[in-house]
C-alpha cells in the first residue's frame, strides 16, 4: 500500500510540475496559455502583447519562435505593410475562429515565417501573429502549436446580430462595452442595465462629435422583449436626445448581455497640468497662458465596467466653452484590475487674454452631474525660489524639484518630459556663443535630437556658467520642440534668475 502510495505522490507531482510550467494569460478580448518562462517581450504598439521564446542570450528575432496578440484599429493595414517591407507574401486567405470572420496571410523570408491572423472586432482588429526564425528546436515549435491551439475569447466577450428592415447590425460586446457596424455606419457605445448609450458614425465620415471628435452623432435605445430600440440623432450627447431616427431591430443571433448597473463614486478632484501612470503632477488652482493644457482630475472608488464621462468647461463669462467625452471600455477588455481615477483635459493654445479669469468644469458620469470645481487662468507664470548651498535659482511655482546623484533635476511636465538640469563640471563648455544674463557671461549651446519613436524633435539648451572654486556649473533646458518655442521665454526668465553663492 505505502508503494502505490508513493507511485501516485511521484506521479502527481510529475502532473503538478507539468501544470505549473504552463501559465494563463489574457490580453483584451482573449485568452491563452503559455510557458511560464517565455519571456514577455516589450508592447509593439498602443494596444499589443506577446511572449517569445529565442535561443540566444539577447532573445531577439534572429533564431526562435513567438507569438504577439495585437488588439488595436486599423492593424490589419499598418502589420502587413510593415512585414512586406521584409518578407514575401507567399498566401492569404479568408478563415473563421470562434465565429469572427478574418484573414490569414504568410509571409517568408531568409530563415523567417509569419503567419498572421486578423479579425475584426467592434472597430478594432485582433491579430493574432506568430513566428518562427531561424531553426529553433522542436520542443519550441511544439509549444508555440500549443499557444497557438488556446488561444480563445474571453467568456466576457459575446457576438449578436440584429435584423433591421433595412441593415444587419453586428454587435460585439465586451462586459458591459459595445461596438458594432451597421451597413456603411459603425457604433460604440455602454449597456446601462437593458438601456444602451453612445455614438455612432459613417464609415467613410471624419467625424466632429464625441470622444476625440471621432463620431458624427449619438444614439440611445432599449433592449425589451427580444427586440433592440435605437434612436439615432445628431446631437453630441446620447443622454439627451430627444427626437431623431428611431430604428427597431428583430434578433437573429446571440444575446446583449445584461449587467447590474454600477455606481462611480467621486472621492476627490482637483487640477493639475499633466498625469501620469493615473497620478496628477503639477497641480494647482492657477493656470497661465504658458501651460500646454489644463487637467481635471477625479479620485474614485475602484470600478470595473465601462462609462462616459463628460467634462463642460465655462470660461470667466459663463459660456459653454469646450466639451470633452471619454468612453473608457471595461477591465475585462484593457486587463487592469480596476480603475480608480479618470481625467478630462483642454488645451491652452486657444486661450489668451480675453480668456483671464476664474473657470468653472462641471464633470458628468454616465449623463449624471457629479462634481463641479474651478481654477484661475492668469497671464503671467508664478515662481518659486529653489536655493542650495551653491546656487539659487527661481522656477515656476508647480516645479518638481529633485537632487539625484549630484544632479539637479527640474520636471515641469512629466507626460511631454519638459525639464532642466544642473550640475558641475570640472572643464568649461566647448564651441559655445558668449551671451549675458543680468548677472553673468555664460557660454551658451542650441541644438536638437530627435525622439526615434514617435518621429518629433527635442530641442535642448546647454549654459555653462563662470568658474568658481575649481568648477563650472552646467544648467540644460529639455524640451519637444513645439513645447520649447511656447515656453522659451519662462526658460530665459529661469536662466537670468540663477546666482552662484
Amino acid at each position: 500500500m505505502r508503494r502505490f502510495l508513493l507511485i501516485g505522490m511521484v506521479l502527481l507531482a510529475a502532473f503538478g510540475l507539468s501544470q505549473e510550467e504552463w501559465v494563463t494569460e489574457s490580453f483584451g478580448p482573449i485568452t491563452w496559455q503559455q510557458p511560464s518562462d517565455w519571456q514577455k517581450t516589450p508592447s509593439l504598439g498602443l494596444n499589443s502583447t506577446g511572449v517569445f521564446k529565442g535561443m540566444s542570450d539577447g532573445q531577439t528575432l534572429t533564431q526562435g519562435v513567438g507569438v504577439f496578440f495585437i488588439y488595436d484599429a486599423g492593424v490589419e493595414e499598418s502589420l502587413v505593410s510593415g512585414l512586406s517591407q521584409d518578407a514575401s507574401l507567399v498566401d492569404q486567405k479568408e478563415i473563421t475562429w470562434n465565429g469572427f470572420k478574418g484573414r490569414y496571410y504568410r509571409f517568408e523570408g531568409t530563415d523567417l515565417v509569419f503567419d498572421v491572423r486578423v479579425f475584426p472586432m467592434g472597430m478594432k482588429d485582433l491579430a493574432i501573429w506568430s513566428f518562427v526564425a531561424g531553426n529553433p528546436p522542436e520542443e519550441d515549435l511544439q509549444s508555440l502549436e500549443r499557444i497557438l491551439s488556446s488561444v480563445n475569447v474571453s467568456e466576457h466577450v459575446s457576438l449578436s446580430n440584429w435584423k433591421s428592415s433595412n441593415d444587419i447590425l453586428e454587435i460585439f460586446q465586451s462586459g458591459n462595452h459595445i461596438e458594432g457596424s451597421l451597413g456603411e455606419r459603425m457604433i460604440e457605445g455602454v449597456m446601462i442595465e437593458n438601456n444602451i448609450f453612445g455614438w455612432w458614425k459613417r464609415v467613410d465620415s471624419p467625424g466632429t462629435l464625441g470622444p476625440s471628435k471621432f463620431w458624427d452623432g449619438a444614439f440611445s435605445g432599449r433592449v425589451e422583449d427580444g427586440r433592440l430600440n435605437l434612436l439615432f440623432s445628431d446631437v453630441e450627447d446620447p443622454f439627451s436626445i430627444s427626437d431623431g431616427t428611431s430604428v427597431v431591430f428583430e434578433n437573429v443571433s446571440g444575446e446583449i448581455k445584461h449587467l447590474p448597473k454600477e455606481s462611480v463614486s467621486i472621492t476627490e478632484s482637483l487640477f493639475c497640468r499633466s498625469v501620469y501612470e493615473n497620478t496628477p503632477f503639477a497641480t494647482d488652482d492657477t493656470f497661465n497662458l504658458f501651460d500646454k493644457r489644463i487637467v481635471m482630475w477625479s479620485n474614485t472608488d475602484p470600478f470595473e465596467n465601462s462609462h462616459i464621462f463628460k467634462w463642460e468647461w465655462y470660461d470667466p463669462s459663463g459660456n459653454l466653452r469646450e466639451t470633452v467625452y471619454y468612453i473608457v471600455a471595461p477591465v475585462v477588455e484593457t486587463g487592469y484590475d480596476y480603475y480608480d481615477s479618470v481625467w478630462g483635459w483642454i488645451p491652452s493654445d486657444g486661450l489668451g487674454e480675453k480668456d483671464l479669469g476664474n473657470w468653472k468644469v462641471s464633470f458628468y458620469i454616465d449623463g449624471e452631474r457629479t462634481a463641479e470645481g474651478t481654477f484661475k487662468l492668469s497671464r503671467e507664470v508664478s515662481m518659486k525660489t529653489v536655493e542650495t548651498d551653491t546656487f539659487k535659482v527661481d522656477v515656476p511655482s508647480y516645479t518638481y524639484y529633485e537632487l539625484s546623484e549630484g544632479i539637479h533635476y527640474f520636471i515641469f511636465d512629466i507626460a511631454d518630459l519638459t525639464f532642466a538640469e544642473i550640475h558641475y563640471e570640472t572643464e568649461p563648455l566647448e564651441n559655445g556663443e558668449t551671451v549675458k544674463t543680468p548677472n553673468y557671461e555664460v557660454n551658451f549651446i542650441e541644438s536638437s535630437m530627435p525622439d526615434y519613436e514617435t518621429g518629433q524633435n527635442f530641442l535642448f539648451w546647454i549654459v555653462q556658467f563662470p568658474e568658481k572654486e575649481g568648477q563650472y556649473l552646467y544648467m540644460s533646458f529639455y524640451a519637444l520642440e513645439e513645447d520649447f518655442k511656447r515656453l522659451e521665454s519662462v526658460f530665459e526668465k529661469i536662466l537670468n534668475s540663477l546666482e552662484l553663492k
